[in-house]
């Protein structure tokens, strides 16, 4: 069976979909691809968060670069304002690399709701683009905080992957941040699974404590 498609999204921006996103690169030995990357204006990237995070780690990912790159700090439609040149669309997207064997870890750009195209297409809809565009398993990671408002935000947005027929691409949440057993329970009392509860991590050292409480990608198997 082919190695799956790690879609992970978010609740909302700056919740630590990237730095989840490379824990599960490491832990799962996978390979990364961020497909819509906006405000290289202001930051280096997602891309380049990656590598940074990864570089003297174990697993030596390999690094696809996104199919499109903004500068803006927004959605990728607004962005697409002040770079009129460009003009995305979802059949441009094609799944990279041929190495079924390798898990692959893509990471979206804010939460499913994301305005990506001039049609209005968002982030839910690339989701099921590369669902068929693929015979390989592909399984959603949603991120959110871990502290006060993610119950609503989390929810919702599981609710959502639900209404678009997604409910059974669902991996699980993991939040960030400091921990909160009540949120926990309650999300669990909706069924909701919990694949990790992430520290805040400032160095090297907590990076390789937290790849400790993530489970191994065979437990979901």
């Amino acid at each position: 069976m082919s190695s799956p498609i790690i879609f992970v999204t978010g609740t909302d921006t700056d919740v630590g979909k990237t730095f989840v996103s490379a824990l599960l690169v490491q832990k799962w030995e996978a390979n990364y691809w961020k497909p819509v990357q906006t405000g290289l204006e202001s930051d280096v990237g997602d891309t380049a968060t990656i590598e940074q995070l990864c570089a003297g780690q174990r697993h030596e990912p390999h690094i696809f670069e996104p199919r499109y790159a903004l500068q803006k700090p927004l959605s990728p439609l607004a962005a697409m304002e002040y770079e009129p040149t460009v003009d995305i669309q979802l059949s441009d997207f094609h799944i990279p690399g041929q190495n079924t064997d390798c898990p692959l870890v893509i990471e979206g750009a804010g939460g499913v709701y994301v305005p990506l195209t001039k049609e209005l297409h968002i982030t839910t809809d690339l989701i099921k683009h590369l669902i068929g565009s693929t015979n390989r398993p592909v399984k959603i990671v949603v991120v959110g905080r871990s502290g006060l408002g993610t119950l609503n935000h989390m929810l919702l947005t599981l609710e959502h992957l639900c209404a678009a027929n997604l409910e059974n691409h669902i991996l699980g949440c993991i939040l960030n941040g400091k921990r909160n057993p009540g949120n926990v329970k309650v999300l669990q009392r909706y069924g909701r699974r919990i694949i990790a509860e992430v520290d805040h991590c400032s160095t090297d050292e907590d990076f390789v404590t937290a790849l400790d409480g993530i489970p191994n990608l065979a437990t979901f198997s």
